[in-house]
């Protein structure tokens, strides 16, 4: 299959896109067997946290497989059940992105369509839509103005300029740069975190316990992946769905209505505490 679904820990899933003879392009199959992964992990009460990634060291996703465009263009708009992008939008439980490599066109929309994007040095965000005379259709002119400001946002849209690594980070689209050996491939025996956060570091050794033998372990991007996940497991998931809620909610609203919004929701919750 190029689309698998594992569980490393209890409550923490992880969807690896895996097709490194097409750079981990998507066929319309690919697309429909990734959002049934994501309906399927709505569906389980155990989901507690997912991290999305790409398998091999060069391409997270390297956007639609060209061969197979005219498939996927032609797909039912309507059709949300099959769509990946909105199913992975209407989680309630947080998805981290482990980028590693590129991350182009419908590969950086999957990644916008994460909470938040973990990635390694090597990691490239790109727009070649307006090259290909195309626009896109899973957020990626909505989303990106929000997140990096509308002029970073035009740069990469409209001179197709990859974001890479440090300016990602520099422009707030990804949390984290996770160093990584030079001349391993990830997930092999001997790959260490080589993250320089003390903070981070700290995250990391308090995991490995939990991580055990895994072998996401050895995989410094999604060591760091996993331990972050961990960190939000310990907290209660109803919580972490309201506020994800709220969160996504507001940027639909003006400020002063994400405030009442949240002042309502909020307060409904009180009232329902026991005394």
């Amino acid at each position: 299959m190029s689309i698998h679904l594992e569980w490393p820990v209890s409550g923490i899933a992880v969807v690896t896109i895996d097709a490194p003879g097409t750079k981990n392009a998507l066929t319309q199959a690919m697309l429909v067997d990734l959002a049934k992964a994501f309906s399927a992990l709505r569906a389980n009460k155990e989901t507690a946290v997912v991290i999305l990634t790409g398998a091999g060291s060069e391409n997270f996703c390297a956007g639609i497989d060209l061969k197979h465009a005219h498939f996927v263009f032609k797909m039912d708009e309507l059709d949300m059940h099959n769509d990946p992008v909105y199913q992975m939008e209407h989680c309630e439980f947080p998805i981290i992105g482990a980028i590693r490599g590129h991350a182009i066109n419908a590969g950086f929309e999957l990644a916008l369509a994460c909470d938040m994007l973990l990635c390694a040095p090597c990691a490239q965000f790109r727009d070649t839509h307006v090259a290909l005379g195309l626009v896109p259709s899973w957020g990626l002119s909505s989303k990106l103005s929000l997140i990096v400001g509308p002029g970073a946002a035009k740069r990469a849209h409209f001179a197709c300029r990859p974001i890479g690594a440090d300016e990602a980070r520099r422009l707030g689209l990804v949390l984290d740069v996770i160093d990584e050996p030079a001349g391993i491939e990830p997930g092999s025996a001997g790959s260490q975190g080589g993250d320089t956060s003390s903070q981070r570091a700290t995250s990391h050794t308090n995991s490995s316990a939990q991580l055990g033998t895994n072998k996401f372990a050895d995989d410094a991007l999604m060591a760091a992946a996993l331990a972050l996940a961990l960190e939000m497991t310990k907290n209660q998931k109803e919580s972490v769905a309201r506020i994800k809620n709220r969160i996504v909610d507001g940027y639909s609203l003006s400020f002063g209505e994400s405030r009442t919004l949240e002042r309502r929701v909020a307060f409904a919750q009180y009232r329902a505490l026991p005394p």
